[in-house]
């Protein structure tokens, strides 16, 4: 799956249609916030029913991390308005019909399934993946991941200095030695 968007990549702005019909353009959703964005397969399917009932069941401990979810399939509106009443999901489903947003993201689509991926997006940005999703454990290993990004959060991006250079923290002593 090396097509897949990288972690950095702005998310790309396909029109999808929400569990009601209505249009959704994917990446005005995700130009704020922190949303974990996860395509499955199809709906109402053991492996999708348990992956969408554990993050249902885990929804609360997301919110002190402000996570909302948003699940992406090929499913009708109706078939995902179906799944979200008879499982009392708790965030958005969209229909990707024709494969376009999981195209976008370069996801393989084969006979209008999508292979299973997840991304956590920061303000249109995608800042992790998860190519290999565990269904019953997704919620947690999302949790343990922004646990650790708390814990050690990268350092700031600073394009002024090439790799392995750092500023010198007291100019006036001169300029740092260098090897060679």
């Amino acid at each position: 799956m090396s097509r897949v968007l990288p972690v950095g990549s702005r998310v790309p702005s396909p029109i999808l249609l929400d569990s009601e019909g209505r249009r959704v353009a994917l990446g005005e959703l995700l130009a704020s916030g922190r949303t974990l964005l996860y395509f499955y397969p199809r709906a109402h399917t053991p492996h999708c029913t348990r992956q969408a009932c554990n993050l249902r069941d885990h929804a609360k401990e997301l919110v002190p991390w402000e996570v909302r979810i948003v699940g992406v399939s090929g499913d009708s509106p109706e078939r995902l308005a179906s799944f979200l009443r008879r499982h009392g999901l708790p965030f958005l489903l969209l229909s990707d019909r024709g494969g376009a947003a999981a195209r976008a993201f370069g996801l393989p689509v084969f006979l209008g399934l999508v292979k299973r991926v997840s991304f956590l997006i920061e303000d249109g940005v995608i800042v992790w993946r998860d190519l290999h999703p565990r269904v019953g454990e997704q919620a947690q290993d999302l949790l343990r991941m922004l646990e650790a990004r708390r814990r050690f959060p990268a350092p700031p991006a600073d394009d002024s200095q090439r790799e392995g250079e750092r500023e010198n923290p007291d100019p006036s002593a001169g300029p740092w030695p260098t090897a060679g």
